[in-house]
């Protein structure tokens, strides 16, 4: 989420930066001074700097029409059988039928960033199959163990999917 609006307030910025061209040649005869990180400044305020950083606030519509709810997610996979040694990613997914079950890759992972707040993951079994944090699985010892992904959504909600995972040697 953060990565999100670091990227569009970086975006706003650039755009406040542009500069028409009769501007930057002198045509409405201002003299524009900048410091050396771009920043604008009036003579008229003694060298401070014009406020150029500003955010605008979604349409509360358009947030909520593109807001993940619990039953628009799952995980894939939901079971897995793998030899000792192998590992593999458990991925979050749209559930199919879901509004969502169609997007890009790109547009899943924006509406994902503005909708989760975290997801944890935890083995039953971590002497058979571990986890990392990032929902990489890896396979231990023979037996089987269950992975439960949580997810915090940005909306309060939360919901724990499993994944059984079956070790042969």
């Amino acid at each position: 989420m953060k990565k999100r609006i670091a990227a569009v307030l970086l975006a706003s910025v650039m755009c406040g930066l542009s500069v028409p061209a009769s501007v930057q040649a002198g045509g409405d005869g201002e003299d524009y001074q900048y410091r050396e990180d771009n920043d604008l400044i009036d003579d008229d305020l003694e060298g401070e700097d014009l406020d150029t950083d500003y955010e605008t606030d979604p349409d509360p519509d358009v947030m909520e029409a593109n807001t993940l709810i619990p039953e628009d997610l799952r995980v894939s996979p939901a079971k897995k059988t793998i030899y000792k040694g192998e590992i593999f990613d458990i991925q979050i997914v749209a559930a199919g039928g879901s509004e969502f079950d169609d997007l890009s890759e790109e547009e899943w992972y924006d509406i994902r960033e503005r909708s989760i707040d975290s997801i944890t993951f935890r083995s039953t079994k971590s002497n058979v199959a571990s986890v990392s944090r990032t929902g990489r699985v890896r396979a231990r010892r023979r037996g089987s163990a269950v992975i439960k992904t949580t997810i915090n959504l940005s909306s309060g909600d939360s919901v724990t999917f499993k994944t059984k995972v079956y070790v042969k040697k």
